[in-house]
């Protein structure tokens, strides 16, 4: 069977969990003492990146009614269910979040919705993965899989973060607390992706080589260390800022590269997700 990668799948981890992990820096440098008018900014290109992505899970199951019908078995607590939830408290927790920038001058206000938007965001990266979980596909079943989800999406949310910040006039970005998180986020991508891959084996990895060494290894491991290194010495806002762009780019196309070999590896079970598109009503209903 030829791969069949799921788009909107891929494209909703992605933008949901760096959308996220965004929120996720937003929320620590707001405690760390950044201005509202950087937060808030960041917070809002990070609920349209999570509502982005949630459309595009919408459009995986076809129609509006599936997915509104997906919603009515929540409390199933199923992979989808448990996405949908994380979702919503994301969503109402960025709003929440800038509603009090905007009208509340309340720091302890702010202080526990940024702390518990910054939980919810990473966690709402980690759920994304953690679906596939499957024990009849051995390619996937692996805790492995939705850390490497998780470590890839902080990265990119942590370099939108940084660019955003200093492109808004903030400050805390370029300060040694948040580059050293950037860093440490770095790190625990290249060491997350790296076990998957591991997982995998490398002659499973390296089924499409130039996915595996442009996508995977070169934008998703070497340029975002690359960046997160020279993001630690000092620079000037403009030079700091392209830097952040250029990291923000290549882990967005590293964890793209990701989500699109776990497909290519995972061919031999797509059979499921073409059966169950062919039948979604009857399954949704059930």
């Amino acid at each position: 069977m030829a791969p069949k990668i799921q788009w909107p799948l891929v494209l909703f981890s992605m933008l949901a969990g760096c959308g996220g992990c965004c929120f996720a820096f937003a929320g620590v440098a707001g405690a760390l003492g950044e201005s509202t008018t950087v937060t808030l900014w960041a917070t809002g290109i990070s609920l349209v990146l999570v509502v982005v992505g949630a459309v595009c899970s919408m459009m995986h199951l076809a129609t509006p009614r599936h997915a509104f019908a997906a919603v009515t078995h929540l409390l199933s607590f199923s992979g989808i269910s448990v996405e949908l939830i994380m979702l919503g408290v994301v969503s109402a927790l960025m709003a929440a979040y800038g509603a009090a920038c905007l009208w509340f001058d309340n720091e302890l206000v702010r202080l526990v919705l940024g702390m518990a938007g910054a939980l919810a965001g990473v966690v709402l990266a980690f759920v994304t993965g953690h679906g596939y979980l499957i024990s009849s596909k051995p390619t996937w079943n692996t805790k492995k899989l939705p850390l490497a989800y998780t470590g890839t999406a902080l990265v990119a949310g942590g370099f939108l973060y940084a660019a955003v910040s200093v492109a808004t006039g903030g400050v805390w970005a370029m300060e040694l607390p948040v580059k050293l998180l950037l860093a440490a986020c770095a790190v625990f991508s290249a060491v997350t992706v790296a076990a998957y891959l591991g997982h995998l084996g490398m002659q499973t990895a390296k089924k499409n080589p130039t996915l595996f060494w442009v996508g995977i290894v070169v934008c998703g491991l070497v340029v975002p260390l690359a960046c997160a290194a020279i993001l630690l010495a000092p620079l000037p806002s403009m030079a700091f800022v392209a830097v952040a762009a250029v990291g923000f780019a290549a882990a967005m196309a590293g964890g793209l590269s990701l989500r699109m070999l776990m497909w290519i590896v995972g061919a031999g079970f797509l059979f499921f997700f073409e059966d169950a598109q062919a039948n979604r009503s009857a399954i949704l209903n059930c």
